[in-house]
């Protein structure tokens, strides 16, 4: 074992070595190139000064023939190292350059460009300019995004105090409504906290830090508790529900899970037909042995989607077909229940029947116990 590991060391030294020497050819090669003009008159001159030599003494010639062709290539080997070391040189000045721009170069002096040719120097002054400029645009636009962000953060959570105030309203005065009124009331709130909640995920999503908490939660308990936030938006609809889970338990952070359930079922009462008699979700779970993932179904008899939106269904934006239902639709709810699924490393697909029927499957990778 331990010379197999010997062995393999040699070999990744090997490799290693093998890539630095091809990059080492391909510099000289390069080098080389950009001063062929100068290397073939270094040549022409040997070679004319040799023939030269020839003319005046064709015997003495062929005896120092060897030696003048030592000192040819001696002298292009030497021509070559000082291109290199030239073009490094100028190269470790560039880069020192770039390295000490700050928004007041323009005054500063940087006598070591001196070294450069009087249009590099001008062409790598114009690059610090334009370097400065992009600089100063990127970091202008950072903050204007960063500013963005936190005005929407603190925006939903202002938005909430009324929210909450809203659901305590009717909660407290249910007896004084009618229950038609209730209902609408309770409807209007409902979609106004979830589009708060889309912003707020939105938001998070697109931040550095994650600030998810993963937890073992019994996968029925938790599809029941999302119903008990959608009971009044399913009477309001006349949706019944299907519920057919397994007992298994997943390994997730609630909050993001529950924020995908949210965007599935809601998107599952958008699009019923409203032409069908009787309109239901049914929502199924469990293990599947063959691929040993557990997975939680959500289907819905509604108006379906076009095969050809399907591979386009969780991008952003999309709405697909020009419907009345979908002309109203965001294309945000599906899409931000996909990124939240990559961020849980959940799988989230979609199939459909258009016309017949619409389902979403989150799948969860099976974790032991410890």
């Amino acid at each position: 074992m331990r010379g197999m590991m010997v062995k393999m060391g040699i070999e990744e030294r090997e490799k290693i070595n093998g890539i630095k020497g091809k990059k080492e050819l391909s510099k000289v090669w390069k080098t080389c190139q950009e001063y062929r003009l100068f290397l073939f008159l270094l040549l022409a001159m040997d070679l004319s000064f040799g023939f030269l030599l020839w003319l005046m003494d064709a015997k003495g010639f062929l005896v120092l023939a060897g030696i003048f062709a030592v000192i040819i290539t001696g002298v292009f080997f030497i021509a070559v190292t000082c291109m290199l070391r030239r073009e490094e040189k100028r190269e470790k000045l560039v880069t020192d350059f770039l390295d000490t721009l700050d928004t007041s170069w323009m005054q500063q002096e940087f006598p070591e460009l001196e070294q450069l040719s009087f249009r590099e120097r001008e062409q790598l002054l114009l690059i610090g300019r334009r370097f400065i400029q992009e600089r100063e645009a990127l970091q202008t636009e950072r903050q204007l995004r960063e500013d963005y962000e936190e005005y929407i953060e603190t925006w939903v959570h202002e938005i909430k105090v009324p929210l909450s105030l809203m659901t305590l309203l009717l909660d407290n005065r249910k007896e004084e409504m009618s229950p038609f009124l209730y209902q609408r009331v309770v409807y209007v709130t409902n979609q106004i906290s979830e589009y708060v909640t889309q912003i707020l995920y939105y938001a998070r999503l697109k931040a550095s830090h994650k600030d998810y908490c993963f937890e073992r939660m019994h996968l029925k308990e938790c599809c029941e508790e999302l119903l008990e936030q959608y009971e009044t938006l399913l009477e309001e609809e006349k949706i019944g529900v299907n519920l057919d889970i397994a007992d298994v338990w997943i390994l997730t952070d609630k909050k993001g899970f529950l924020f995908i359930l949210e965007q599935v079922v809601s998107n599952a009462c958008k699009y019923m037909d409203d032409e069908k008699p009787q309109r239901e979700i049914t929502i199924r779970g469990g293990l599947r042995e063959e691929t040993n993932r557990i997975y939680l179904s959500i289907e819905d008899n509604g108006i379906g989607v076009k095969q050809a939106d399907l591979p386009f269904l969780f991008d952003r934006g999309f709405t697909g077909d020009t419907s009345e239902k979908k002309r109203k639709a965001t294309g945000m709810g599906l899409y931000l229940a996909k990124q939240m699924a990559e961020n849980l490393n959940l799988e989230l697909k979609a199939a459909s029947e258009y016309g017949q029927w619409f389902s979403v499957i989150v799948e969860f990778p099976v974790v032991e116990e410890a």
